[in-house]
């Protein structure tokens, strides 16, 4: 008996080699993917978040510069969790991303079709729920290879896409102002905007599938597919490289200073930024005639640029940085607090100062958070899991940062 359950067992496994090749010749056309498909995912975020001009004209007494930020990021937060309780993780990669570009486009025509407070702020948390299907899978993307710089991609991918959001909003807003059109000057330059999104969201499909087809990313889908395939089946896998695989709880006590770190920094960054700075005080040089207008070059636009910096910055200097330098850095930022306090009284210029830190410091912490990944987690399978698990607790800090500000904003705090 022994022996035919041993032979029913050996019938079952499956066995799968190690992947051992050489990454290097498609390094920078993975690197270059991966950065641009996670651009055009925070393009969705960030078309939203950059039309602050939009808002304060037509909707001046919504508060959507809050109630849009705690749409998104709740919805993003649940959204995963749900993700990750279901295990539509399992079910591939392209089964969420693609839709998941397909449903931008789909707010992009819905916030143009319909000008209405609660549309726009169901079209933030639309979108928040959407990055859950496609962010997570790319940040898993980047996970299956065993070095940083393809994480970094994702995190430049982000921060660029909030710098170059800004650019093209306001030299679209500048070109409108100087056509003259007869159309509403705002109006025109947010569909040409959201247009603008359509189009990125078509090509970033395009690149996706390209993305899948190189070779040494193909082999890494097919080995994680047929690795969550068996164990639907209730196989046995000999799978070298996810041997020791490791439970959600297990990789949690490993990581817990870096989920701690990432919760913290998302959470006073949403807490100041973009709500509280965009309602400060319009004395000095933002006094004439602009409220409408510098929020979101200046406000938007410098938090977006320290972003980058940090997140490209992290590139260079991760090696340096241990679990806890990192944790030190993200509880020294609670310093920017003083933002709320002081934001009337402080110089506009001194206000973009310390908004740029606030943006460096966020895309550096977070960043190089993402890369010092523990050693002791090895494996695709648990590389992938980690993956999640951190953009979970990345989630979380915006949500709760997210939802205190708006508190403190409709109850007069700030």
């Amino acid at each position: 008996m022994n022996s035919l359950n041993n032979r029913d067992k050996q019938i079952n496994t499956i066995p799968i080699e190690e992947t051992t090749d050489d990454i290097s010749k498609d390094y920078k056309g993975i690197y270059w993917r991966i950065l641009f498909l996670n651009l055009v995912v925070f393009w969705a975020y960030q078309s939203l978040m950059s039309a602050q001009n939009y808002y304060i004209k037509y909707f001046p007494n919504d508060h959507i510069d809050f109630w849009g930020t705690v749409s998104s990021g709740t919805t993003m937060f649940i959204c995963h969790i749900i993700q990750l309780i279901f295990g539509f993780y399992k079910y591939g990669f392209t089964k969420r991303i693609i839709p998941g570009y397909i449903g931008y486009i789909i707010m992009a025509i819905l916030v143009m079709s319909w000008k209405n407070s609660i549309v726009l702020i169901v079209a933030f948390g639309f979108v928040g729920g959407i990055n859950t299907l496609t962010e997570s899978p790319i940040y898993a993307i980047a996970g299956l290879f065993p070095i940083g710089s393809f994480t970094q991609a994702v995190q430049v991918g982000a921060g660029l896409a909030g710098f170059l959001n800004v650019i093209v909003n306001t030299l679209i807003r500048l070109i409108v102002l100087l056509v003259h059109s007869h159309i509403d000057q705002d109006q025109l330059s947010f569909y040409i905007f959201m247009g603008v999104l359509i189009i990125l969201c078509l090509l970033a499909i395009y690149v996706y599938y390209s993305l899948i087809n190189i070779p040494s990313m193909k082999i890494r889908i097919k080995q994680q597919m047929t690795s969550f395939e068996c164990k639907t089946r209730n196989e046995n896998i000999e799978l070298h490289f996810i041997k020791n695989e490791l439970s959600f709880w297990s990789l949690t006590k490993i990581l817990k200073t870096h989920l701690l770190i990432l919760i913290y920094v998302f959470f006073i960054t949403l807490l100041l930024w973009p709500g509280i700075p965009c309602n400060a005080t319009n004395n000095g040089w933002f006094k004439y005639n602009g409220h409408s207008w510098w929020c979101s070059p200046f406000i938007i636009g410098t938090f977006n640029l320290g972003d980058l910096i940090g997140r490209i910055l992290a590139m260079k200097v991760h090696k340096y940085f241990s679990k806890n330098i990192c944790l030190f850095l993200s509880i020294l930022r609670t310093l920017f607090i003083l933002i709320i306090f002081f934001r009337h009284s402080i110089d506009n210029i001194l206000l973009l100062v310390l908004i740029t830190l606030l943006g460096i410091t966020n895309g550096l912490v977070a960043t190089v958070t993402f890369m010092v990944r523990p050693q002791t987690i090895v494996g695709v399978n648990n590389c992938e899991k980690a993956a999640y698990l951190m953009t979970t607790a990345l989630y979380f800090g915006i949500a709760s940062g997210s939802i205190v500000a708006a508190i403190l904003a409709v109850t007069h705090v700030v």
